[in-house]
């Protein structure tokens, strides 16, 4: 076997371990993706079961989430910043996942769950305050997309909503 012989052969072998490389880098990356969605369809799960679960197991918490509904304009200073932060703690949330749709990291069957969340979030007067707050640290195409968000009467005991422009 001469040296351009072994050169050629070596060569073969070099491209079938690139194209192996190559495979193997799509499988992560695939992989990867699955992940992040898993992982953002659990946080929005456990958000969700977090404001369910304290409704039905506390009493003072389903109180004011009524009253947040109710009696929003009659809140002293304390109970309207107790109000934000957890409009706060709700939108973050879906104002992330809603970037992460943005690029393409949320699936479409996924964003209709977003967006459900994001309509009957928006009619919340403690989710309003919350992105008064919240709305410069997110791009604009998230902006405007809250913006023009409709919002529903039937998801205003919901804790979080949203829509795709």
């Amino acid at each position: 076997m001469t040296l351009e012989q072994v050169y050629f052969i070596t060569q073969i072998g070099v491209g079938i371990g690139f194209i192996i490389s190559i495979v193997f880098l799509a499988v992560q990356v695939r992989q990867n993706t699955y992940l992040l969605r898993k992982s953002m369809a659990d946080q929005r799960e456990e958000r969700i079961n977090w404001f369910f679960e304290t409704s039905c197991t506390n009493n003072e918490f389903r109180h004011f989430q009524s009253r947040i509904n109710t009696e929003w304009e009659q809140f002293d200073d304390d109970e309207r910043f107790r109000g934000t932060m957890l409009g706060i703690r709700t939108l973050r949330s879906l104002l992330n996942e809603l970037t992460a749709y943005f690029d393409g990291q949320v699936s479409e069957n996924e964003f209709r769950n977003l967006r459900w969340n994001m309509v009957g979030a928006k009619g919340r007067p403690n989710v309003r305050a919350a992105y008064e707050y919240l709305k410069q640290g997110y791009s604009d195409k998230v902006q405007n997309f809250w913006d023009d968000l409709e919002t529903s009467n039937a998801f205003v005991s919901v804790p979080s909503a949203a829509q795709k422009s």
